[in-house]
């Protein structure tokens, strides 16, 4: 076994270690490390390295059986490689390796591999001497720096050894040198290589670098590089675990995080998600190739190794019996693989684990379906009969699904149903493969709809809607008279929202119109088709069919019941009659099925998310507290608008952006209230391409309450001074809203629309704006109504009890942004006193509001507002510019973003270009980009 004395060197591998390299002086430097620490890429960078400082570059490796072939590493031009020259000998420029045509055995100047056995080297040292005597002659020839690089020593026979060991002795004291790598730990084809290398150690010829796997920082780095985006904490240790830090296997976990879906970026943020549908394992990278170099049979028992690990002791006999093949040729195999790195034997065979986790998953991922059926069926007889232990819970529950019929159905069946419900969350993409393995083992049709039913379920909540759309059909199409009236109406409800998220328009459509029905009752039929005109946005609607199949559904089942109370509540809220859903909030004991926690947090969930939508957070914070949750039981969504409202900025931003990433349901109206109070964060505080990624985001699928969204992209429009597409826009919405009967939300519009009317001075639209929001205040009067009303008349009119009454229920409600939005505006249009700018000036700070300060700045000068801080003042003029030229905007644009001429703009731009030490927008975008702004701003 090959291995180091103590004294090694060991780095990870980067800049460092290139220059520990380079600037090594022993003829010898020997550089080690596992499979996939990068030991061919160190070469192929030293390559580069050598060849930029003149070096004539020599490469060579060694395979599994010894034999000694040419290599080439990197860009570097290598001796005798003269095709399309035609000449041997040449001068080179300055900073190029020379070029030398070293002739071969057979008289061809290339390939040619300095090192190569020759007979009785390894017994006689004169011939080792000689050999290398002839060696050393061509490499010494140019009498400049010259380096050998050779790749997997490990495989080095015993002639050739003694050729190197005599090669270093003879290049000491020359401006020649032997960079080789070793992989560890390994059998080498000579064992004699360790004290060959102690003695090369002992006479200061030799000098041993060892590469480390990354720590986790190099991983987060490398994620960060690979993905463009800045890695959560989950994530890097995800890839952490699951590569062991090891490079190749690094860039193979990436990968395959990346295909399953469960690495999604958002806005330059990484996240870990579920992912879109179950794993099915990573791709055969590197470091399986590898073990395939081993043999076959070496490869195969590693296999059935990534299969059997988990039952310990019994792995031999288990390979033995499922392979058919002899002890002595398993434990030889699993000889290889440990000496190899690959295995890693404990307690002298008592249990068994992959040194890098990432090569198990894979392995077992390359069987082929008959293999992986009869290596499974083999793992679970061996713990069912007692004669092995599985200390891995879940791996047994993988076997189980991947055995099928080849083990006992009725006891598979119930140990996968039994699994699944033991599941964590976190977990749930294995819950589906064994839910799905269970359904085909169920041959009893009642027992295998109820089945089919928890994977339809566990599909819909995982965000697989292809699947739950398919298993929700399968049920009512085939199943119907197998479920009971709650399980049909939770089906259904599945069966329209999977409809949804997958964009099918024309069947919610159809749905909603009654010409498409599935099997089941009446009461299904009503709460289903109102439920998919509610995903329709067609509120009015919902609350018609509801109201007028009232007695159906109310007097069927326990859950067509539920949800038809809570539908037809939620419809009368958006549709502005606030009755239904305040008796609701009033009478919790009331609510149907409150007694099952999963119907009692669904049913909290609902009324929160919709008292955060019409701006209302003391309610929905009460609401919890009474009901002993905690914003941690809300869905992200509602967590980041209730930040957002409390005037946590980086706290709503970072759960929006978590929210787009993992959330695979966008049927709630929380999620488009989340969208607006973010994008309305991120475009006052300036970060405007941040803004634009979101709202490219929020629309790429579909989502209820569009006008929220719509409202939020308006914010876009009037920071680039685009008033007239604003107005548009919010128009627009208008009319949408009154065609759908969907009033929530109008106020914000009609607030908008009144602003940018006495900006252009049309007094005609901004009475108009303002007769709506008092009918508006009239029909539906909630906190945020009632305050946009006030405000309106305060600016239209110049009311000052309506500035009054505006400004009191803004404080009361405690909400910064609003409130800052209230003291500015009333300023703006005379209905207040200047001096309550500074106010709203220090709760814009406490957003990080930079470019609502800055337009702020411009309104306290115009009223002769005194701006304390010059200094920070500067500085927050400099990194709103350079995030605001960072996302591309012309000076024009710039100008107008902040309000102020494209002459200051110039100057500006000119300054921060010399404070910053940058010259150019790209260069200050990739700044901004990574994060070093702060640094000289």
């Amino acid at each position: 076994m090959f291995s180091l004395a103590p004294g090694r060197t060991s780095l990870p591998r980067g800049g460092f270690v290139l220059e520990a390299i380079g600037a090594a002086t022993t003829p010898l430097v020997l550089v080690t490390g596992f499979a996939g620490t990068g030991r061919t890429a160190l070469l192929t960078d030293l390559a580069d390295i050598f060849a930029r400082r003149g070096a004539t570059v020599w490469g060579m490796r060694f395979t599994t059986g010894g034999e000694p072939v040419p290599a080439q590493f990197g860009t570097a031009t290598y001796p005798g490689d003269t095709a399309g020259s035609g000449t041997t000998d040449q001068v080179v420029p300055a900073g190029r390796p020379q070029v030398l045509a070293l002739p071969g055995s057979d008289g061809s100047p290339w390939p040619w591999t300095p090192i190569r056995p020759v007979d009785g080297a390894g017994h006689d040292p004169h011939v080792a001497r000689r050999a290398a005597a002839a060696v050393a002659a061509p490499l010494l020839r140019s009498g400049g720096e010259t380096v050998l690089l050779v790749d997997d020593v490990q495989w080095i026979d015993l002639d050739s050894l003694a050729v190197l060991a005599a090669l270093v002795r003879r290049l000491a004291g020359t401006r020649t040198r032997c960079v080789c790598t070793a992989r560890i730990p390994t059998r080498t084809a000579a064992a004699e290589f360790p004290a060959t290398l102690r003695a090369l150690r002992a006479e200061g010829l030799a000098q041993t670098f060892r590469l480390s796997p990354w720590p986790r920082q190099k991983v987060a780095r490398e994620v960060a590089a690979v993905l463009r985006a800045s890695p959560e904490s989950a994530l890097i240790e995800q890839v952490f675990s699951v590569s062991r830090g090891v490079p190749a296997a690094v860039r193979d976990t990436i990968g395959m995080l990346r295909r399953e879906g469960r690495a999604q970026v958002v806005d330059r943020r990484a996240y870990l998600t579920l992912g879109g549908h179950p794993t099915e394992g990573p791709e055969a990278g590197r470091l399986v190739l590898r073990i395939r170099e081993l043999g076959p049979t070496t490869y195969s028992v590693a296999k059935a190794v990534a299969v059997f690990a988990p039952l310990g002791s019994a792995v031999p006999w288990l390979v033995e019996k499922a392979l058919d093949l002899p002890p002595r040729d398993v434990l030889e195999a699993l000889d290889s693989l440990s000496a190899s790195g690959v295995l890693h034997r404990g307690r002298r065979g008592a249990s068994w684990r992959f040194s890098i986790p990432l090569v198990a998953a894979a392995l077992e991922a390359s069987l082929g379906p008959l293999e992986r059926r009869s290596l499974a069926a083999a793992a679970v007889s061996a713990v069912w009969s007692g004669a092995a232990r599985c200390a891995d819970d879940d791996h047994l529950a993988n076997q189980i699904a991947n055995a099928g019929a080849l083990v006992d159905r009725e006891r598979a069946l119930g140990e996968l149903l039994t699994r699944a419900a033991a599941a964590r969350p976190e977990r749930l993409g294995l819950v589906l493969r064994w839910l799905a393995a269970a359904s085909e083992l169920s041959t009893d049709r009642s027992r295998r709809a109820m089945v089919l039913l928890l994977h339809t379920a566990s599909c819909h909540q995982y965000g697989d809607h292809e699947s739950s759309l398919r298993g929700a059909r399968a049920l009512l199409d085939e199943y119907a008279d197998h479920l009971g009236p709650d399980a049909a109406q939770e089906v259904q409800l599945i069966a329209t929202q999977a409809m949804f998220c997958l964009g099918d328009v024309a069947a919610l459509h159809a749905l909603a119109g009654a010409q498409q029905s599935w099997a089941g009752r009446s009461e299904d039929h009503v709460v289903a088709r109102a439920a998919a005109a509610a995903l329709l946005d067609q509120w009015a609607t919902a609350r018609d069919l509801l109201a007028a199949g009232s007695g159906q559904w109310r007097s069927g089942n326990p859950t067509s019941a539920m949800h038809g109370e809570l539908l037809a509540a939620l419809a009368d809220l958006w549709g502005g009659r606030l009755d239904r859903f305040e008796a609701s909030l009033a009478s919790r004991a009331l609510w149907l099925l409150r007694g099952t926690s999963r119907h009692r947090l669904d049913q909290v969930r609902s009324h929160v998310t919709a008292l955060l939508v019409i701006g209302d957070p003391d309610r929905a914070e009460e609401l919890l507290s009474a009901e002993h949750l905690t914003t941690d039981d809300l869905p992200l969504h509602a967590q980041s608008a209730l930040a957002a409202l409390r005037g946590r900025p980086g706290q709503a931003v970072d759960l929006t952006r978590r929210s787009l990433a993992v959330e695979q349901h966008r049927h709630d109206p929380g999620h488009a209230g989340m969208v607006h109070a973010t994008i309305t964060l991120l475009v006052l505080q300036g970060r405007l391409a941040s803004a634009r990624e979101l709202l490219r985001l929020a629309r790429a699928r579909p989502c209820v309450f569009t006008q929220l969204v719509d409202i939020a992209e308006t914010r876009l429009d009037r920071a680039l001074g685009d008033n007239g597409r604003a107005v548009a826009r919010l128009t627009g919405t208008v009319q949408a809203i009154v065609e759908r009967g969907l009033v929530a939300g109008a106020e914000l519009c009609w607030a908008e629309l009144a602003d940018l009317a006495l900006e252009r001075g049309d007094y005609t639209a901004a009475w108009s704006a303002r007769d709506a929001l008092t009918e508006l205040a009239a029909t539906m009067p909630t906190a945020r109504v009632v305050l946009h009303a006030s405000l309106v008349r305060a600016t239209v009119d110049r009311d000052q009890d309506a500035a009054l009454e505006c400004l009191e229920l803004a404080r009361r409600r405690a909400q910064p942004l609003e409130l800052a939005v209230v003291l500015e505006r009333l300023v703006r249009h005379g209905a207040a006193e200047p001096e309550s700018l500074t106010e709203a000036y220090e709760l814009l700070g406490g957003l990080d509001a930079l470019l609502a300060r800055a337009w702020l700045r411009n309104l306290m000068r115009e009223h002769s507002v005194a701006v304390r801080g010059r200094t920070n003042t500067v500085i927050e003029n400099e990194r709103l510019l350079a995030l605001l030229a960072a996302d591309g905007l012309t000076n024009k644009q710039l100008a107008t973003a902040l309000r102020v001429s494209e002459k200051s703009i110039e100057g500006r731009l000119s300054r921060l270009f010399t404070r910053s030490g940058h010259r150019s927008r790209i260069e200050l975008a990739t700044a901004v980009l990574n994060g070093e702004l702060s640094r000289w701003a």
